[in-house]
This record gives structure tokens, sequence and C-alpha cells, in this order.
């Protein structure tokens, strides 16, 4: 599939079929997040791949670190059978790189994104609260300052969605000459 065609076709999916997604196709998405534009080659991104029985132990410790959700995250994180947690390297002493690793960490999830809708694949980006999560960080081996960039839910469709309508408004575009 080009990247023309993968760019329309691309759909968020929340919903699963229990299949896993192999970890070579999961390493191909990863190797194309590796090629996602970021400012002095600083590649700010880390990859967690979280996978079945792991699943359920971060939402363990989730919950039992407590916080405010508004629904149970166990829903959440166990709806794939794996997800992929992106997250980003905080910079503290430099506000405006920090700014710009975090934009090109958004620009690897989209590279993920594009690829698993050329391999049939589908995704589902979240943040919020998980995003948030102190227990969430330290489960994952990331520091208190550092992000959640993405939760990336990844699997194959359930039948009935491969295929979803596309509707987008028109852009606003200003030219100026």
């Amino acid at each position: 599939m080009d990247v023309d065609t993968a760019i329309r076709k691309r759909r968020t999916i929340g919903v699963f079929s229990d299949r896993e997604v192999p970890p070579q196709e999961i390493a191909e998405l990863i190797e194309a997040a590796r090629w996602a534009p970021n400012h002095k080659h600083t590649e700010p991104w880390r990859f967690h791949v979280v996978a079945g029985e792991a699943r359920a132990q971060l939402a363990a410790a989730i919950v039992d670190g407590g916080g405010e959700f508004s629904k149970d995250p166990r829903g959440k994180l166990l709806r794939s059978p794996q997800f992929i947690a992106v997250t980003q390297q905080a910079v503290l002493d430099d506000p405006v790189r920090d700014q710009e690793d975090y934009a090109a960490v958004c620009c690897a999830v989209q590279n993920m994104m594009l690829a698993a809708t050329a391999r049939g694949l589908a995704t589902k980006w979240s943040t919020g609260a998980l995003a948030e999560n102190g227990a969430a960080k330290r489960w994952l081996g990331i520091g208190e300052q550092d992000r959640i960039v993405a939760y990336l839910y990844v699997g194959y469709p359930p039948e009935e969605m491969r295929e979803m309508p596309a509707e987008r408004r028109p852009a606003d575009v200003v030219w100026r000459s």
C-alpha cells in the first residue's frame, strides 16, 4: 500500500480480534517509527511492547498505585493482544528541545500507525489519565518527569471493521504570497 492510501485508510479502531500480531511485525512498526523527523537527531523515543500477561500486570500496578479514572484501566489495557507504550525522555533544562522532542515522538507514533495500516492492522492511540500515571511510569521504568506519549494499541480488526468510510471536512488554508 502506498503512503497516500495508508493516510486515507488509517482509522482509529478500539476493538481488536484476539489474534496476536507477530513480534516481527511489531518490530517493523518500530523500525518505521525510528525514521520520524527529529531535530538534532535526538531520537527521543522509547518503545515498550506490552503483551500477554504483562498487560494485566501493568493494569494491576496502576490500580494498586491509586489515581482517579473515569473507567477501570484494565478495560483499556486489555483491549488488544498487545500495545506499545511510546515514551519520551524529558529534557528539563531546555524547554524548546523538550517540545521538539515531543513533536518528534508524535511523528514516530504516526509512522507506526501508517505502517500498521499498510499491513492491514488496526491501531488506537490513547493518552489521558493513564499517560500521566506515576505507577505506570514506574512499571515501565521511566522517570517521573518523562512522558508516556502514546499507548498505541495494535491488533487485527474484527472482520466487520476492515473497511470504514472516510469523511473529513476541508482543510482551512490561508495562502499568502
